[in-house]
């Protein structure tokens, strides 16, 4: 008998043709499978590289463009911008930003510093307070410590000037400290002693408001008389200055002490220690240093400030 079908010289052909088909088949898919990977590999990540994240901030641009090159990139734009944190002519930011992702052989747009902003004092002289903190607000400026002196060139109210002065360059919400005018200059009148009525009308022609203190004091003054301004008379103050007056409620009354019998010198001092003035009177031929009597008795009251009378006796 023959071979069996297919074992033939034949038979073997067929199945050699038909396993090289097969393989073809395979090697052709994976020929296939391979190249749509690299495509999508290409369009997913491989036609990207990243923008490097040192050698560009902080350079120069021509430093930031030579780093760039070594990735396969361009510069695309270039823009200034302030900055603080980077000095004057450096490259301070990326766009897209170091790190991020950019196409091979692309272009990065780059940012440089233009140093730190700076912000001009305007000129504030004889403006109205207000006003000129508004104006230091719009430059980007803060307002500083308010002071006030005398000037008679500049109204009330207004600035005289400011620390650092008008045309002075300085960082954004730097602090501009403000003098501001009290005006002129006016004498306080001197009104201690003289009746409220008189007082009040003499510091109100003057330019100054006037208030009375609630509580009265003892003084040398007569009582409802003034006693005291808070504001010393030739003080030289702001019109519209408020001026306190403490009136009087008379002299305290004080004890006085019994120098009958001592030595005058001794008798001198005690009383004036006490708050009195004293005379002394020598009687005639006058011999003696011994006090002989006082215009007020010992253990007595008199007005403080008041005058005692001694008499020294004679022969």
């Amino acid at each position: 008998p023959g071979p069996p079908a297919g074992h033939g010289p034949a038979g073997r052909l067929r199945v050699a043709a038909a396993l090289g088909t097969r393989r073809g088949l395979v090697a052709a898919l994976a020929a296939v499978l391979l190249v749509l990977g690299t495509g999508v590999w290409y369009i997913g990540a491989g036609q990207f590289t990243r923008v490097p994240a040192t050698g560009v901030l902080g350079k120069t641009p021509a430093q930031a463009e030579r780093r760039l090159a070594d990735e396969g990139l361009d510069v695309g734009s270039t823009r200034e911008e302030y900055s603080g944190a980077y000095e004057r002519g450096t490259v301070m930011g990326t766009d897209p930003a170091p790190g991020e992702r950019v196409r091979g052989n692309g272009s990065v747009d780059l940012v440089v510093s233009r140093g730190p902003r700076i912000v001009e004092v305007p000129e504030l002289r004889g403006r109205p307070l207000a006003a000129a903190k508004g104006l230091l607000r719009r430059a980007g400026l803060a307002v500083g410590v308010v002071t006030e002196e005398f000037d008679g060139g500049v109204a009330k109210g207004s600035v005289v000037g400011s620390d650092p002065p008008a045309g002075t360059e300085r960082s954004p919400d730097a602090a501009v400290a403000l003098v501001v005018s009290k005006g002129a200059p006016i004498d306080v009148p001197a009104v201690v002693g003289r009746p409220l009525a008189g007082a009040r009308a003499a510091l109100a022609d003057a330019g100054f408001r006037v208030e009375v203190a609630g509580e009265r004091v003892h003084s040398p003054h007569p009582a409802g008389s003034v006693a005291a301004q808070s504001l010393p008379g030739g003080a030289r103050a702001a019109e519209g200055d408020t001026v306190t007056l403490t009136l009087s409620k008379g002299p305290r009354p004080v004890t006085v002490p019994d120098v009958t019998g001592e030595d005058v010198e001794e008798a001198v001092r005690r009383l004036e220690a006490a708050g009195f003035e004293v005379r002394v009177e020598k009687a005639f031929p006058y011999l003696g240093d011994t006090v002989e009597a006082q215009s007020v008795p010992g253990g007595g009251t008199a007005p403080e400030g008041s005058g005692i009378t001694i008499r020294v006796e004679g022969i």
